[in-house]
């Protein structure tokens, strides 16, 4: 898999867009951009009640803004634990408004976090990682 790097100007409509990049690694690229913004809309227009009148461009919108974890139930992930995240060896960390995807390659946890990291970082140990990244955030792994 091919390591996507996020763009971090905020005048590049990409950079709003780390659950996207973040399901793309989590994915190992199965999700690509059109998919993405395909179910995270449906995901927006199925989440709220009906008489709050989402409409798709207001559902779209959101996706464009990027920063709400729950868009990842529509790509079969629950919210879990450390333990769940050590027993899958992949998920996703959502933690102050930026999601990226942490996954256990050749016996390390590695950063996916491509808007902050030219390629993928290796850590020694899943607790450096987390105490060095996750800022205490929710953790997201396959359902």
């Amino acid at each position: 898999m091919a390591f996507l790097k996020q763009p971090i100007d905020s005048r590049h409509p990409d950079s709003r867009l780390c659950a996207f990049f973040a399901l793309h690694h989590f994915t190992n690229g199965a999700v690509d951009k059109t998919m993405f913004f395909e179910k995270a809309t449906n995901h927006y227009l199925t989440a709220f009640d009906p008489s709050a009148g989402v409409t798709k461009e207001l559902a779209k919108s959101l996706v464009e803004d990027g920063n709400d974890p729950s868009v990842f139930q529509s790509f079969n992930m629950k919210q879990g634990d450390v333990a769940a995240l050590e027993a899958k060896g992949v998920g996703i960390m959502a933690a102050g408004g930026h999601f990226f995807t942490v996954r256990k390659v050749h016996g390390q946890w590695t950063s996916f976090d491509s808007a902050n990291h030219p390629a993928p970082k290796p850590y020694g140990s899943l607790a450096q990682l987390m105490k060095a990244e996750a800022r205490n955030g929710q953790i997201w792994v396959g359902a």
